[in-house]
């Protein structure tokens, strides 16, 4: 049974083979679906802070207030 998988160079493309490349296997193609679909949104952003009881920030509020929003 072939394992799903999903290779990725990471970064801008460009010509000088200095782009990380990983590749990453999962149980599921369910999962495979997920993983790209979280690559896929996180596209473009250089970072992240993560909303929610337990985590970074609590509350959007919050997050805006630290962020000057």
């Amino acid at each position: 049974m072939k394992v799903p998988s999903v290779t990725i160079a990471w970064g801008e493309r460009n010509y000088q083979n200095d782009n990380p490349i990983k590749t990453f296997r999962f149980n599921t193609e369910k999962e495979l679906d997920a993983f790209l679909q979280g690559v896929n949104e996180a596209n473009g952003w250089f970072d992240y802070a993560t909303i929610g009881k337990g985590y970074m920030f609590n509350t959007e509020k919050e997050w805006r207030k630290d962020n000057g929003k």
